[in-house]
């Protein structure tokens, strides 16, 4: 016997038209008569959407497509009806109070809170609005903790945001053309990427302490050190079990407050609802956003009880700064999130099974944790070049899945679908990207 659920996603997807249709391409030509030319998601996609459900969306051409981006992890419940339902709540009441409490601020700060190891229950939370935000905030909290404009460690192949000074510990350059902040001080260095770079977590360490000891090395000794549990936009790259305990005892080492940047990997990404617990570690402080409030704009940090202590006052300020609505949302978002928890790990197992066996001579490397995935592709142990790349992306959407890219080179096609996507629509999606691989040749 067929669910209801099941039911409505028969015909799912279904392309009807071109891809873009002739009512989209009405839509975006009107788009790019009053909208900067500068905008780049609608190249790799180009339709006009209509409307959205689940892990489902409609463009305005009635085609539908599987959603595998969810807004580059920013709906890790998809178009979820409970989120809808807590915004229109929410709307009754208030949606703007500044730093006033209401019940929805309480109430999620609550949960939010919760949602970390027993041993993080005394840290406090700060809000902002975008990732990048919160990731520059934190920065400036361990500063301001270590009482000087120190330097911070960032990584190869990070990226923490592109607006402000935060630009700086974003490793791509490409984001860093059109910045003309003179951004914060940073000190980079390797992250474990095997498939291509040769340095293992001993190495990576061993550079850590010269920057801390040789004082003729020329690096400005950092009071910090920033990092990703599971690097996003570089590539989806899973650094080795162990690596995030030895930066831990590396900070410990030299008293540097450990920031974990996981506004793409948390919120139950990896199928713990915070990515650094897979390895058991107790970061400093913790930056959230993306699905923190389910798709609405919003972002919290989430730091030590002592470094608050030592914070003046007002320390960081925004009009829009933890939003009702917002907050309604994000206290729905963590009451729902862990019942897929158990599912994300067991799916996602499942899911790098079934990419790694897909036969094709461009598949490089499959990897991820949870629903956070990364299958790179390339051509004679190269990267397959950017026009390949977009090639193989419209000819996805064209068969009704939107599926998005990342990494060093462009060439990591990234599975982010909803912690609670419909098995059929993972099967399905499955299904259409082999199809495409498979007839992708080598050169």
């Amino acid at each position: 016997m067929i669910d209801m659920e099941s039911k409505k996603l028969i015909n799912v997807p279904k392309v009807v038209t071109e891809v873009p249709g002739p009512k989209s391409l009405s839509i975006l030509k009107e788009q790019r008569k009053y909208e900067t030319s500068t905008i780049s998601y609608t190249d790799s996609f180009p339709f006009a959407v209509k409307s959205a459900k689940g892990s489902v969306i409609t463009d305005a051409d009635e085609n539908t497509f599987i959603d595998w981006m969810t807004g580059i992890s920013v709906l890790n419940l998809g178009y979820d009806e409970g989120i809808i339902q807590a915004v229109r709540d929410q709307m009754e009441r208030s949606w703007h109070a500044l730093e006033i409490p209401t019940e929805a601020r309480v109430d999620f700060l609550k949960k939010f809170s919760h949602s970390f190891p027993s041993e993080m229950k005394n840290y406090r939370t700060m809000f902002g609005i975008s990732g990048a935000d919160a990731v520059e905030t934190a920065v400036n909290i361990a500063h301001s903790v270590g009482g000087s404009r120190s330097s911070t460690v960032t990584f190869e192949g990070a990226y923490h945001g592109v607006s402000g000074g935060i630009v700086s510990a974003t490793a791509g350059t490409k984001y860093k053309r059109t910045s003309y902040s003179q951004g914060l001080s940073v000190v980079r260095v390797p992250y474990p990427y095997p498939l291509w770079y040769g340095e293992d977590v001993s190495d990576i360490i061993a550079d850590l302490r010269k920057i801390m000891v040789d004082h003729e090395s020329g690096y400005e000794v950092p009071d910090s050190l920033l990092v990703e549990p599971i690097q996003g936009e570089g590539g989806y790259i899973v650094p080795p079990d162990g690596f995030l305990k030895a930066i831990r005892e590396f900070c410990d080492q030299y008293d540097l407050s450990m920031i974990v940047d996981e506004v793409q990997s948390g919120m139950g990404r990896t199928g713990k609802m915070w990515a650094f617990e897979h390895e058991g570690i107790i970061p400093d402080i913790v930056c959230a956003s993306k699905s923190v409030a389910g798709g609405i704009p919003m972002s919290a940090i989430y730091y030590r009880d002592d470094y608050d202590r030592k914070l003046p006052k007002p320390f960081h300020m925004g009009t829009y700064r933890a939003n009702p609505l917002a907050l309604a949302a994000g206290a729905y978002v963590l009451d729902t999130v862990p019942r897929y928890l158990p599912r994300v790990q067991e799916d996602g197992k499942k899911l790098v099974s079934e990419f790694r066996e897909i036969e094709s001579d461009i598949m490089l490397d499959v990897r991820g944790k949870g629903f956070m995935i990364g299958v790179e592709l390339g051509n004679h142990n190269k990267p397959l070049s950017p026009e390949r790349i977009m090639k193989i992306k419209h000819a996805l959407l064209n068969l009704g899945l939107i599926m998005h890219t990342c990494g060093h080179f462009g060439n990591v096609f990234r599975y982010m679908g909803a912690l609670n996507i419909p098995e059929e629509l993972n099967e399905r999606g499955m299904e259409i990207f082999s199809s495409v691989i498979k007839n992708e040749r080598g050169e």
